[in-house]
């Protein structure tokens, strides 16, 4: 099992810092509750210990492309049991009432204050709860403080046969002399070998020619075009939504590196939204933050972009991988 050492540099002399116990259950949910980006950046929770047949969901969460997020929490070790309890979930979830859907997560949104609602999240990813082709597309999420060696490779069989996306991931505590707390997170992850198309694409017969004829019409083109055609010139992966293009690294199609959205926006004529996860350039390409601000700037989950901005981010996004390629 892979162990993590963590040592303080105190006065020039490193100084171990000793491990911790993590605390209850709940103070992980809490934690995770509070600051969703622990998991994965751009994570909105919109729903805890919510009442699924299959029993209590943890936190329920949307990520930047409308994906529902399933977070299941152990206080300890992850044994290989949890992924056919999480599987549970999310079967009772995808197949669970629009309506009890909504209303469960507006009213734990409204609890959190958080003047949004379900379907203005939902609307903002290019998604909704009414659309005919709302196949509620899941990411799982296993947190731990370890987890059984069988599961990692359960996960990798499963995500080699499907499109399941599972992630687990494990929080291991450290506290110093002044009793400081620090957690160390390690992600674990099955690369994909195939290429991944949501259930919806295949279904619809979406494209990225599809996306891009609409944002023609709503007069982005040029602007999706641009993005579009920098993820081709570096080789990443597009999934294809019905109003919106993902780019993944090419060795894990699940996963966001930037999302363009094909919109009208009424506020910002010719401009379109886009996300862009920096946090992602540096998991696949060890980009630091420090190299991703000299050559895409400050970094920004959303971002509204005119034509000449999207050109000024494509060539950041271009020159940042043949910085570290």
């Amino acid at each position: 099992m892979d162990t993590i050492g963590l040592w303080q540099i105190d006065s020039g002399s490193p100084v171990r810092v000793t491990t911790a116990a993590i605390g209850a259950e709940r103070d992980l949910e809490s934690w995770i509750e509070n600051d969703p980006a622990m998991l994965e950046q751009g994570l909105v929770v919109v729903g805890r210990q919510i009442r699924l047949e299959g029993g209590p969901l943890d936190l329920l969460a949307l990520d930047p492309q409308g994906r529902w997020a399933l977070i299941e929490i152990k206080r300890e070790r992850l044994r290989r049991e949890v992924i056919a309890q999480a599987i549970d979930y999310a079967s009772c979830l995808r197949t669970l009432d629009p309506e009890q859907l909504r209303t469960a997560c507006d009213a734990y949104l409204r609890s959190r204050g958080n003047r949004h609602t379900l379907d203005e999240l939902l609307n903002e990813r290019g998604r909704s709860l009414d659309d005919a082709d709302d196949n509620r597309e899941i990411i799982m999420y296993l947190v731990g403080a370890s987890h059984d060696a069988g599961l990692s490779r359960m996960v990798d069989y499963l995500q080699e046969l499907s499109d399941l996306a599972i992630r687990i991931v494990t929080f291991s505590a450290y506290q110093d002399a002044s009793h400081r707390t620090f957690l160390a997170r390690k992600i674990h992850e099955a690369a994909t070998k195939s290429a991944v198309t949501p259930a919806n694409a295949a279904r619809g017969g979406l494209t990225p020619d599809v996306v891009l004829r609409k944002a023609e019409e709503n007069g982005v083109g040029e602007i999706v075009r641009t993005l579009y055609e920098c993820a081709n010139d570096l080789g990443l992966h597009t999934r294809t939504w019905s109003r919106s293009l993902m780019f993944a690294p090419p060795m894990q199609k699940t996963r966001c590196l930037y999302v363009v959205w094909s919109d009208k926006r009424a506020r910002e004529p010719g401009c379109a939204r886009v996300y862009v996860a920096a946090e992602a350039f540096e998991q696949f390409y060890g980009v630091t933050e420090e190299t991703f601000r000299a050559h895409i700037g400050e970094p920004r989950e959303d971002m509204i972009l005119d034509a000449s901005g999207a050109k000024r981010l494509s060539d950041g996004i271009k020159s940042v991988l043949d910085a570290v390629t």
